[in-house]
């Protein structure tokens, strides 16, 4: 006998297979997960002068968490988010625990179906944003150590990114979602700068930033 993820329909009995978990065989990145949501869940609440996060906030840390998805498919996630939030006697639209937060937002849609490795190449790249863009690193010196030395053994490219280029991917990022981190001559500025340099993010083919939606 052995453990099996398919599962009989009791009506047809049509093998089903179960969506696997992320990080199911990748265990060590659940905590360094769990440690990114919550800078998320701080950091906004206190963009907003907020004690406890709200309805408003989960939108704001999906649209920042997920590749770049349509508006529909944004307000769908969050209405399965909030479901889940609001399933627990103690939240509200108004304030929702930091705890359930996390663990709602964990099991977005999105990052189970994008798979482990585009999940921390997210987390990674988001908060080398945010730290070029803050001073303030999302993760403490461990969890970040822990993320990037996953993802170079794992040969990934976002692993070696340095600020110039995440300010470049970042204002790709923030065009597919309709914002501007910079004008047009700043940005074309970037991007000669950069290719002179001979860097992968505007010298590729598919990569990394394919999965991640910034092609």
């Amino acid at each position: 006998p052995f453990a099996s993820n398919v599962c009989l329909n009791a009506q047809s009995d049509i093998p089903l297979f179960e969506e696997p978990e992320l990080f199911e065989d990748d265990e060590d990145m659940i905590p360094v997960a769990e440690a990114y949501i919550h800078a998320k869940y701080k950091q906004v609440a206190a963009a907003h002068d907020h004690a406890v996060a709200n309805k408003d906030d989960v939108r704001e840390v999906l649209h920042s968490i997920l590749p770049p998805v349509t508006l529909a498919e944004l307000e769908r996630e969050e209405e399965n988010i909030m479901k889940d939030l609001l399933s627990h006697k103690q939240n509200s639209a108004d304030a929702i625990n930091e705890d359930d937060f996390v663990k709602s937002m964990i099991k977005n849609t999105y990052w189970r179906d994008a798979g482990d490795i585009v999940v921390k190449e997210l987390m990674y790249f988001d908060s080398l944003h945010s730290y070029y863009k803050t001073g303030k690193p999302l993760l403490d010196n461990n969890n970040y150590d822990e993320l990037h030395e996953n993802l170079t053994w794992e040969g990934s490219s976002i692993a070696t990114m340095n600020a110039k280029e995440v300010q470049f991917v970042s204002a790709v990022a923030a065009s597919k979602r309709g914002e501007s981190l910079m004008d047009d001559a700043e940005y074309t500025t970037l991007k000669s700068e950069l290719k002179k340099e001979g860097s992968w993010v505007v010298n590729r083919g598919e990569d990394a930033l394919e999965k991640l939606g910034l092609n």
